[in-house]
């Protein structure tokens, strides 16, 4: 009986034991919801500041770069037509002369015997850019007395490489700026083209006719010229800036409603600064001018520079 007592006790002692456990893990239970039963959030790209153009209709050019130097056409030499002494002759470097001008006297008189005086006369209208004489002393016509130059009737010589010479023909405008004056342009034109090609350097010399109204430009000064090879007016342009490439394809990022579209083009002529559309845009398309690796298909952006187009 006693063994059974003791059976009954542990029994109860068991239950009792299991009931407060149940119990225990009942009241431990939250009515918090668990990462798996959590409703799914929606992450939202921030978006990407650009800058933006729009695409205008203007002109464009394709040009050739080239340097040369300013001359003017051959010095004259002024020459006494008799041996004597040099009279009346007070010609300095940098005074103007017109042609015909009396210039000097030559006196071909020899001791016992007078001759009548000789003029010396200047063969161009022009400025006097030496002088190798002066008054008294003894003059033959072998000996160049000064020398003129029409610094009025000035151009300039360049060259241009060999695989330049097909683009570059009589006639085509130039834009020049002279080291003296560099923040002017000077218009000119393509007046020669020389026959031959130097065979040393490969390349083709050429004249350039420019206007300078005001008479500033002097010989040997240096010029920077561009000769504008072809011109196309009132075509579609847009920055050099906003087209991208890959694998020789070339496209643009078109905004709508501040969201990007990947927009192939057909490129015509370009420079540092434009890039001619022929296929892709119309004019007043607005267009990412920001170059940006995080650009992309659908992408939403904000248009850092709307007062700007």
């Amino acid at each position: 009986m006693k063994n059974e007592n003791i059976k009954k006790q542990l029994i109860k002692g068991l239950l009792i034991a299991g009931i407060s456990l149940l119990t225990l893990t009942a009241c431990t239970k939250t009515d918090e919801p668990t990462d798996m039963a959590a409703e799914p959030t929606e992450v939202v790209a921030r978006p990407i500041n650009v800058n933006a153009a729009r695409v205008e209709k203007g002109t464009i050019d394709s040009s050739i770069q080239v340097g040369g130097t300013v001359s003017s056409g051959n010095a004259v030499a002024i020459i006494g037509e008799a041996n004597g002494t040099l009279r009346n002759f007070n010609l300095k470097v940098g005074d103007e002369v017109v042609e015909d001008q009396v210039i000097g006297q030559i006196d071909p008189s020899r001791p016992g015997m007078e001759y009548k005086m000789k003029d010396v006369k200047a063969p161009i209208t022009g400025t006097i850019i030496n002088v190798s004489t002066e008054e008294g002393s003894m003059s033959s016509p072998s000996v160049p007395l000064a020398y003129v130059e029409d610094l009025k009737d000035l151009n300039i010589k360049a060259n241009i490489i060999e695989k330049y010479i097909p683009l570059v023909k009589i006639g085509e405008p130039v834009e020049i700026v002279f080291d003296a004056y560099p923040s002017r342009i000077f218009d000119g034109i393509v007046s020669d083209k020389n026959p031959t090609v130097n065979s040393q350097t490969r390349s083709l010399g050429i004249t350039i006719e420019f206007e300078d109204p005001n008479n500033e430009v002097l010989p040997g000064m240096y010029a920077n010229n561009r000769i504008i090879t072809n011109i196309i007016n009132d075509t579609l342009l847009i920055p050099a800036t906003s087209v991208f490439a890959r694998e020789n394809q070339f496209y643009v990022y078109v905004i709508t409603n501040n969201r990007i579209r990947k927009t192939p083009i057909e490129k015509g002529l370009e420079t540092y600064e434009s890039v001619q559309v022929l296929s892709g845009l119309a004019e007043g398309d607005i267009i990412v001018n920001t170059k940006s690796s995080l650009l992309e298909e659908g992408a939403t952006i904000n248009i850092k520079n709307k007062g700007a187009f």
